[in-house]
């Protein structure tokens, strides 16, 4: 080749794309978009923090961040049980670590999530105006870029995923956008981002063989480059796998093994796959059962983008590693199925802007179909963020507020698990959602139960079991009972074994009183009560069971001067069960009912409408039965506890 058709070769390259002109305009309007998104994240993640909304998942981030920035490399998980390093080998938490002394807040970890979703977005609307500019048409061009904004900036589901805690995930992320983007360019600095991915854990390994496997299905000049970034993503993920680095994903492969007809047995990769080769129906009954979260979390960005071959099996595996897990936890639209949100806006671009090329009428009337579909899912399922993430009431958080401020940096904490994320600064930090036994050690403790707040997994009579062992059996101090808040605080001398129960023995009536009640807490805990305050209304009620069908008794001790009520509800289904009137009571006396939970009722859920519909983990299998007593007013009622009991 001459110099001069070298040059001429060159100049051609660089000749603008049809619609580049007009679309650079309308880029700095969706960067703006994208900057108030940002925004936006970032106060919903400040309000989060704010509200005490960050639980279990939070707490092993924000433990890890703590410590290792105090100078302990090894960190343990106290709240997982094992050295954080196992949970999902995510080294990218040793250089997060050094922005701790930048500003001591773990709210800081839900800024930077916020910043790389944004950046992702950014990435991807920026390739989207490139493959828009092909358009022959300026309007066109527009429209392409326009839709592929709109994908990414209504998405209800980026909303879920930034509320859920803080997840090394959302940088993987970032990372295998910038990666994808330099495979298709055909840059070798696509390299540059693939030790960065691979220290965000096991799931980034995934990421890397799909991003990978994506580049072999696009071309020529990524075929290789791909081929060798698979590979290695599926080493990485073995080989994290063989040192038991993933603790927090169940264990790798074995969560599969149901596919193979093995449950619950470790398989290597090609006896899983031999496994559902030979038992091919069980893979699709699971992929049929899920259908409507498989189209929930693919339709929204457009499910035409599947056609776009880089990144197909970036989004396969993503959906697949979700949806065949057990359960709905990773199914449902939610942080894990994050590469879906993000990446499927710029396949489905691409692919309509083929389509119109060549058929220019069916092209926008695609255009117009997925935009409106993208539309009606966030109309419909926008509104249920702050529903769905915002539980613990403003007055409940500034009282967990003051109690954190009491709190001694060294001393060692318990909490319920809807409100443990900004109590993990610490090296001990204990919660227990199921029956079994707390094991703090010697020193000063703090426990810290909030029985009716937060997103909380325990159920309401085991944290009121617990909070009756705190002030009997281990003679915890009680600090506060405000606002549905109780704190207590002791001193050990050795380790001890604390036991949470399924709260099926007698609840204490002191630690739920109602709107005519109030608590006494003076003198030894066994005296314990509530009182009522003189008002009509309940003196206790929200002392409550998970229980299944069948007969009951349920027994309170009480004294009343006057007549009141002793109640058995179904709050599922908002019915009353039972009801026995008691004229008075001289002296302190049980009184026992039955209570006949004959009838099944299904707790409301919201899983959208028309079309645009979800499924999510459902709540705890069971009716829930609450205790209530209630006062005409101006009589004087002592309620010590309640229990509810079996029959047969």
């Amino acid at each position: 080749m001459t110099k001069t058709a070298a040059v001429s070769s060159h100049r051609k390259a660089r000749t603008p794309l049809p619609g580049a002109a007009t679309l650079l305009h309308f880029r700095r309007i969706g960067y703006a978009i994208l900057s108030l998104q940002l925004i936006g994240f970032l106060t919903w993640s400040t309000l989060l923090w704010s509200r005490y909304e960050l639980s279990f998942d939070f707490s092993m981030y924000h433990q890890a961040w703590y410590l290792i920035a105090h100078g302990d490399l090894n960190p343990y998980s106290s709240v997982a049980g094992h050295p954080f390093w196992q949970n999902h080998f995510e080294l990218v938490m040793w250089p997060l670590a050094a922005l701790y002394w930048l500003w001591p807040h773990g709210v800081l970890l839900l800024w930077v999530q916020d910043c790389c979703v944004v950046a992702a977005e950014t990435v991807v609307f920026t390739w989207i105006c490139r493959e828009a500019a092909t358009a022959h048409k300026p309007r066109d061009a527009r429209m392409l870029a326009g839709l592929g904004l709109l994908l990414l900036a209504a998405s209800p589901w980026i909303w879920q995923s930034v509320s859920f805690d803080f997840h090394a995930e959302t940088i993987a992320l970032l990372l295998t956008v910038l990666l994808l983007r330099d495979l298709a360019d055909g840059r070798r600095r696509a390299w540059v981002w693939v030790a960065p991915l691979l220290m965000c854990g096991d799931v980034a390994g995934t990421y890397l063989a799909g991003a990978g496997l994506g580049g072999v299905l696009a071309g020529r000049r990524s075929r290789l480059p791909g081929a060798a970034m698979a590979v290695l993503g599926v080493l990485s993920v073995l080989a994290i796998t063989k040192i038991h680095g993933n603790l927090g994903s169940g264990g790798g492969l074995r969560v599969y093994s149901y596919l193979a007809g093995e449950a619950g047995q470790p398989l290597t990769v090609g006896a899983l796959v031999k496994g559902i080769a030979l038992h091919p129906a069980t893979a699709s009954r699971t992929l049929w059962d899920k259908r409507a979260d498989l189209l929930a979390n693919t339709v929204p960005p457009g499910l035409i983008g599947l056609g776009f071959l880089l990144v197909l099996p970036l989004i396969t595996v993503v959906l697949l590693a979700g949806t065949l897990f057990h359960g709905l936890w990773f199914a449902e639209p939610i942080f894990q199925n994050l590469p879906v949100y993000i990446l499927l806006p710029l396949g489905t671009v691409t692919a309509i802007g083929w389509v119109l090329t060549r058929h220019r009428r069916v092209g926008l009337i695609l255009a117009g179909l997925v935009a409106a579909q993208a539309i009606g899912w966030a109309v419909v399922w926008a509104p249920q963020v702050p529903v769905s993430w915002v539980r613990v009431a403003p007055a409940a958080a500034a009282e967990l507020a003051r109690v954190q401020a009491e709190v001694p940096a060294g001393a060692q904490v318990i909490t319920s698990e809807g409100i443990m994320g900004r109590f993990a600064d610490r090296r001990v930090l204990l919660s227990k959602s199921v029956p079994g036994i707390l094991r703090p050690g010697a020193g000063e403790t703090w426990a810290i139960i909030t029985p009716g707040q937060g997103i909380e997994i325990q159920k309401t009579a085991s944290a009121l079991a617990l909070l009756a062992e705190l002030a009997g059996p281990v003679h915890a101090r009680l600090v506060t009972h405000v606002d549905g808040v109780w704190a207590f605080r002791w001193d050990s001398p050795g380790p001890q074994a604390i036991p949470v129960t399924s709260g099926y023995g007698p609840l204490p009536a002191w630690a739920s009183p109602g709107i005519a009640g109030r608590s006494v807490l003076t003198g030894p805990s066994s005296g314990w009560h509530t009182v009522a305050t003189g008002a009509r209304g309940y003196v206790i009620d929200g002392i409550q069971w998970q229980e299944r069908l069948g007969s009951y008794v349920a027994s309170v001790r009480l004294s009343a001067s006057g007549p009141v009520n002793v109640e058995a509800w179904d709050d599922t289904g908002n019915v009353l069960l039972a009801r026995r009137t008691v004229s008075a009571a001289k002296g302190v006396q049980d009184f026992t009912f039955p209570v006949p939970v004959a009838r099944r009722y299904w707790a409301p859920g919201y899983g959208g409408w028309g079309p645009f519909r979800a499924e999510f983990v459902p709540p705890p299998p069971g009716q829930r039965i609450e205790i209530r007593v209630w006062s005409p007013g101006g009589e004087t009622v002592n309620v010590y506890r309640a229990s509810l009991t079996r029959v047969g």
